[in-house]
C-alpha cells in the first residue's frame, strides 16, 4: 500500500510539473533595449580563440565582419546605378532566442532596388547558416529588435587589380587572351608536350591541374596559382608549370580600350600514364570526366537533380576528384541540402589540405578541419 501511495504521489508531482510547463506562457515580447545586445556569431570572432576578449569584443568583431560579408555579396542594382542612387538603407530584423533572423524588412530605402538587394543577402546569409548570439535579459535569451544600416556608394571600379606579387592584372577587358594558333593547336600542344613524371609512370595516377596563367602584352607568361584537383603532387605540378611557361610568345594578349593589357586565363592540363597496366585506370578517369561533363550540361539546362545524380555516378569511378566533389557540393548547397554539401566540401579540405573556396566552406560548414 505504501509503494502504491508513493507511486501515485510521484505521478501527481510529474503531472503538476508537466501542467506547469504547458501552461507557462512563452515570452513573445520583442525587446528594443535588452540587457545584453545580440550580435552575429562568427567562428573567427569566437571568444575561445581570442583569450582576453569580452562579449563586447566579440560583438564588435562580429558586426564588422557581417558588414564585410554583406559588401562582398551585394550586387549594386542596375536601376540604382542607372539613376545614380546612393546612400544608406536600414534593415530591421528580429533576432529570435534560437539565433535565427526573422521579420526582416527595410525601414529606410533609397530606391532603385537597393533595399531588396540588402534583403536578399541577409536572407541568403541566414539560409547559409549565419546565427546570432541572442539578446539576453536576466541571463535568458529573448526576442530582440535589431537595426542594420548598409551604405550603397557608387564608385568607379578600376579595371585591374594588383596582386601581392606586384603583378597588374586586368579583370575587366574587351577581348580575352587567345592562343595564336587556335584552340585545337593548344590542345594538341598540351597533349604532346606535357611530360608525365618518370618516377610515377607505374603509379597510374590520372588527374587535372588547373593553373591561372598571366599573359602579358610582350608575350611573357607567368603562373599565378594552381589547383591540383586530384592531389597529384609536386612533381606533376612542376611539369605542368614548365609546360605553361613553354607557351611564352604563343598568346595574343587581352585588350582594354584598344590597348594590350596583362590578364589571366585558366590553363588546364590532364595527366595520363602511358605505362603498361594503366589503361584501366585511365579509362575509369576518362569515363568519370565524361559523366561529369554530362552533369555540367544538365545543370546548365537547370536539371539540378539529374546533374547531382551524374556527379554521384562520376564519383563512384573517381571518388577523390575534388573538382567533381565541388560541383556536387555546390549543387547540393543550392538545393539547401547543407549537411550533404558540407560532406563534399569537408572531404575536399581533407584530401587537399585546403580549399579554393574556403570563405564559403567556413560560412556554411564552420571551421571544421
Amino acid at each position: 500500500m505504501k509503494k502504491l501511495f508513493f507511486a501515485v504521489f510521484a505521478t501527481l508531482i510529474l503531472a503538476v510539473q508537466l501542467l506547469s510547463q504547458v501552461t507557462t506562457p512563452q515570452d513573445t515580447t520583442i525587446y528594443d533595449a535588452p540587457e545584453s545586445l545580440p550580435y552575429p556569431l562568427l567562428k573567427s570572432c569566437a571568444l575561445d580563440i581570442h583569450p582576453g576578449w569580452t562579449a563586447d569584443s566579440a560583438r564588435t568583431c562580429g558586426e564588422f565582419n557581417l558588414m564585410r560579408m554583406m559588401s562582398q555579396n551585394i550586387v549594386y542594382p542596375y536601376e540604382a546605378r542607372d539613376q545614380n542612387l546612393q546612400g544608406t538603407i536600414v534593415a530591421q530584423l528580429i533576432i529570435e532566442p534560437t539565433g535565427r533572423m526573422s521579420q526582416i524588412k527595410i525601414i529606410k530605402d533609397i530606391g532603385g532596388g537597393c533595399g531588396n538587394e540588402a534583403l536578399r543577402v541577409l536572407k541568403l546569409l541566414d539560409t547559409l547558416g549565419l546565427r546570432w548570439q541572442p539578446g539576453l535579459n536576466a541571463g535568458k535569451p529573448i526576442r530582440a529588435r535589431k537595426a542594420l544600416p548598409f551604405r550603397f556608394r557608387l564608385t568607379e571600379a578600376l579595371p585591374y587589380i594588383i596582386t601581392q606579387q606586384g603583378d597588374t592584372i586586368y579583370n575587366n577587358v574587351d577581348t580575352q587572351p587567345v592562343f595564336k594558333f587556335g584552340n585545337d593547336s593548344l590542345y594538341s600542344f598540351i597533349i604532346n608536350k606535357l611530360d608525365y613524371p618518370e618516377n610515377f609512370e607505374d603509379s597510374c595516377k590520372s588527374g587535372i591541374i588547373e593553373y591561372s596563367l598571366i599573359v602579358h602584352p610582350n608575350g611573357r607568361v607567368k603562373v599565378e596559382n594552381q589547383i591540383d584537383f586530384n592531389n597529384l603532387g609536386s612533381d606533376f605540378q612542376f611539369n605542368g608549370i614548365r609546360l605553361a611557361n613553354k607557351t611564352a610568345g604563343m598568346w595574343q594578349s587581352a585588350t582594354y580600350k584598344d590597348k594590350p593589357v596583362p590578364s589571366t586565363l585558366p590553363f588546364r592540363v590532364v595527366f595520363h600514364s602511358d605505362a603498361e597496366g594503366c589503361k584501366t585506370a585511365n579509362d575509369k578517369f576518362d569515363q568519370a570526366m565524361r559523366i561529369a561533363d554530362e552533369g555540367v550540361a544538365l545543370n546548365e539546362a537547370q536539371q539540378t537533380k539529374e546533374a547531382i545524380q551524374k556527379f554521384t555516378e562520376a564519383l563512384l569511378l573517381d571518388p577523390t576528384n575534388t573538382e567533381i566533389l565541388y560541383y556536387r557540393g555546390t549543387l547540393l548547397l543550392n538545393e539547401k541540402q547543407n549537411e550533404a554539401a558540407c560532406v563534399d566540401y569537408n572531404q575536399i579540405r581533407a584530401l587537399l589540405g585546403y580549399t579554393w573556396f574556403e570563405q564559403i566552406r567556413r560560412l556554411v560548414c564552420g571551421y571544421k578541419e
